[in-house]
């Protein structure tokens, strides 16, 4: 299995080791390659990906674009109007999405359902469209959704329905949508390597004592949000564990065969530990 990864700039990636551990627990030897290509080169890494690979991975700022250049799109991909995986099949494309379902599911892995809660949801580019569709589709109460850009914030919102509303990205937005929330989620660049961080943190301290605040981010170690949510007391993860999932149903996808879950649980809780 030859499979691998078409990002801009990526930092700390887990996913090397793990489609590793992955192939090894279904019985399939995976090799995966780390491609960092500025825009210009992006076609042209594609098109090497659909001779040389048997599927790989999208990141930003890519997820979007990979849609213009793909053969098929699959139901999760089109919902989510992005792709973070490609299967290769016979030299075609075929786009899904796996991001969200990850979220959900190393949320499961961890004894936690978003079914019922209500979320603040910072971001609505391609990783938040993704994340919307599953939080919509596991049942979750109320989605606060706060973004820079209100054109996007008001697409994603129209998209998957009146559990969603839209809020301009400000301290006062922050606060006000904060509090009382079961979980916060950062699915922005705000934290990322090379991009602001969150300037004031203290909306944390109107989530209630049993809330989640999670970051999709695992790149830069120094990203404020999750070591403020521990000061507090808050249960809270990173991106790691999502990255972990997510492989769960790409690998799937790609070979037919599902890791268990014991083999993920076990390797979120090495990975996390490191």
């Amino acid at each position: 299995m030859r499979s691998g990864l078409i990002a801009k700039d990526i930092h700390r990636s887990v996913l090397p080791e793990t489609f590793r551990v992955f192939g090894r627990d279904v019985g399939v030897e995976c090799s995966f390659e780390v491609m960092n290509v500025s825009e210009p080169r992006f076609v042209q890494t594609v098109e090497h990906a659909r001779v040389a690979l048997d599927g790989f991975v999208v990141t930003m700022p890519y997820k979007r674009r990979i849609l213009e250049l793909v053969d098929e799109i699959s139901a999760s991909a089109a919902q989510c109007g992005s792709c973070n995986i490609v299967k290769v099949v016979d030299g075609r494309l075929v786009a899904h999405n796996t991001d969200g379902w990850g979220f959900v599911k190393a949320m499961a892995l961890k004894g936690i359902s978003v079914k019922g809660m209500h979320v603040v949801m910072v971001g609505a580019g391609g990783v938040a469209m993704s994340l919307a569709y599953h939080l919509r589709e596991a049942g979750v109460a109320r989605v606060d959704v706060l973004n820079a850009f209100p054109e996007e914030t008001e697409r994603l919102c129209q998209r998957f329905g009146d559990v969603f509303a839209p809020h301009s990205l400000d301290a006062g937005a922050l606060k006000a949508c904060s509090a009382g929330a079961d979980l916060f989620l950062n699915a922005s660049i705000l934290g990322q390597v090379g991009y602001p961080d969150f300037e004031d943190l203290s909306f944390l301290d109107g989530l209630p004592g049993g809330a989640v605040v999670f970051d999709v981010n695992y790149s830069n170690p120094d990203a404020r949000l999750p070591a403020a949510a521990t000061a507090r007391g808050l249960a809270s993860y990173t991106g790691r564990c999502m990255s972990i999932c997510q492989g769960i149903l790409a690998m799937e996808i790609w070979t037919g065969r599902a890791p268990s879950d014991q083999c993920a649980k076990s390797l979120v809780e090495t990975m996390e530990g490191e």
